[in-house]
């Protein structure tokens, strides 16, 4: 069980420290209160996680309107990215896309078409040789959140140092959110 747990917890690493949509949100919103903003982000991305597992313990292999799923948590990303991009210079006060980390952390999780390829290729393929459900979510969640939670605590130091310019940042990760939720409907539109 613990080999589950250690070898999920350096695949899921190996993921969470790539750049991607939870990245961009920790670092555009996550400075001022880092702790509940990554536990909501985190919450929100483990969600459909858990029901991904589960729905592969009971031996469903595809996922019906998986497309549909993808485009509306991408447009969703879009919409966040731009907000976050438009009230850069609001973010330091705790704009209200920091209030709702829950609804970023599931969009960024089923509007990526790369989340949705990853656990009905390797995911499933993981699972099948090594049933160990729980422990393997065990070990991936707790890499989401080892990963996160360094980084929102590294940003919230940074965002003091850099003051003002701040602003720059947040603005950088809304605009990667905005490409990250484009490219997804590019891709999921030309699949």
């Amino acid at each position: 069980m613990f080999d589950i747990i250690a070898a999920s917890f350096l695949i899921g690493l190996s993921g969470a420290a790539a750049p991607g949509p939870m990245t961009a949100s920790v670092l555009g919103l996550g400075a001022r209160r880092p702790g509940p903003f990554v536990a909501g982000l985190v919450a929100g991305h483990g969600i459909p996680e858990a029901v991904m597992v589960a729905a592969i313990a009971f031996g469903v292999r595809d996922i019906p309107y998986i497309e549909i799923v993808a485009l509306l948590g991408s447009a969703v990303l879009v919409a966040f990215g731009i907000m976050q991009f438009l009230r850069a210079g609001d973010a330091v006060v705790v704009s209200d896309e920091a209030r709702m980390p829950f609804a970023f952390g599931a969009a960024c999780t089923l509007g990526n078409p790369y989340w949705w390829v990853w656990w009905l290729t390797f995911g499933v393929g993981f699972l099948a040789l090594h049933p160990s459900f729980v422990a393997f979510y065990v070990g991936h969640i707790g890499a989401d959140i080892a990963w996160l939670g360094l980084l929102g605590i590294a940003v919230s130091r940074g965002a003091n140092i850099l003051g003002p310019h701040y602003k720059r940042v947040v603005q950088a990760s809304g605009l990667a959110m905005v490409l990250f939720g484009l490219y997804f409907v590019v891709t999921i539109l030309l699949a």
